[in-house]
């Protein structure tokens, strides 16, 4: 990689950055315009450093001859993306940047590219780190396997009436990280049902709300929290978060009831764009 392109992959990465914290100040024509930025710098990291003397090309097609060449997965996607991008970008210079009613398949692609352009162009020290970093996780993980497994098939199911996308399925609020989450599209009410391995007797429910961490901008409002035997409904309690935070947010219902072999909490409402959890513990 050369040393320009090196340099526009790091002006890549801090437009990004600063898209990201933009976006979470409600700045949104702002993180837009850093985000074409992150897109120019982009191609430009992937623009060939000399010309094969074929028909010349534009930059973005350059930048794409060469994704396809390194195995980009997907370069359709990208391709719709950035003519996305660049129909916004060739408006009203004068009016604030506008990637249209949904821009999250432009945002989408473009940190899809980030990531893989960071994989590529990494140096030989820098892969042999990784290499060395992945080994000693790989043995960390040989040595956890046993205890999972064992762990897993005692573990609750979960389902769930919707999910915004496979980053954020229901099994995610109960694989214990606060850092992942179970999210519903946008201004959508839902549910999600926790399934024990056996029928088991409950106390309380406690929830952990999600925020969306890259973005802050979903959080659950009200609930209600149904349990349920083999007969139907068994208990139920309703409850609320008290405000929107990008902070572990836990509310704690008690909820006492026997044979429970389900378990429903529903989203009645939420904070800015929709719900979810990060986490649904049974006790």
């Amino acid at each position: 990689m050369s040393a320009s392109g090196s340099e526009a992959l790091g002006q890549a990465q801090r437009a990004i950055v600063s898209a990201r914290s933009l976006f979470r100040e409600g700045l949104v024509p702002e993180c837009h315009e850093y985000m074409l930025k992150a897109q120019d710098a982009l191609i430009q990291a992937w623009l060939p450093e000399t010309s094969d003397g074929s028909e010349p090309l534009s930059h973005t097609e350059q930048a794409l001859k060469a994704l396809e060449q390194a195995r980009y997965r997907h370069p359709d996607r990208l391709r719709a993306a950035l003519t996305a991008a660049q129909k916004s970008a060739a408006g009203d210079a004068s009016g604030p940047v506008n990637l249209g009613r949904d821009p999250e398949p432009v945002w989408d692609e473009l940190e899809r590219l980030n990531r893989f352009s960071v994989r590529h162009f990494r140096s030989a020290a820098e892969r042999k780190q990784l290499r060395i970093k992945l080994g000693i996780a790989g043995g960390l993980v040989l040595l956890a396997c046993f205890a999972f497994f064992m762990r897993l098939w005692g573990r609750p199911y979960a389902h769930a009436s919707a999910v915004i996308s496979d980053q954020h399925l229901a099994s995610l609020a109960l694989d214990g990280l606060d850092a992942t989450e179970w999210l519903l599209p946008d201004n959508t009410p839902g549910w999600i049902d926790i399934i024990p391995p056996k029928p088991r007797t409950l106390q309380s429910v406690r929830l952990v709300n999600a925020h969306n961490e890259y973005w802050l901008d979903r959080a659950t409002h009200k609930v209600r929290v149904t349990a349920y035997s083999e007969t139907g409904p068994v208990g139920e309690i309703e409850g609320a978060f008290a405000k929107f935070s990008q902070d572990r947010s836990v509310l704690d219902l008690p909820l006492k009831a026997s044979n429970v072999i389900r378990v429903r909490v529903e989203v009645l409402s939420h904070f800015k764009r929709g719900g979810g959890f990060a986490e649904i513990e049974l006790h």
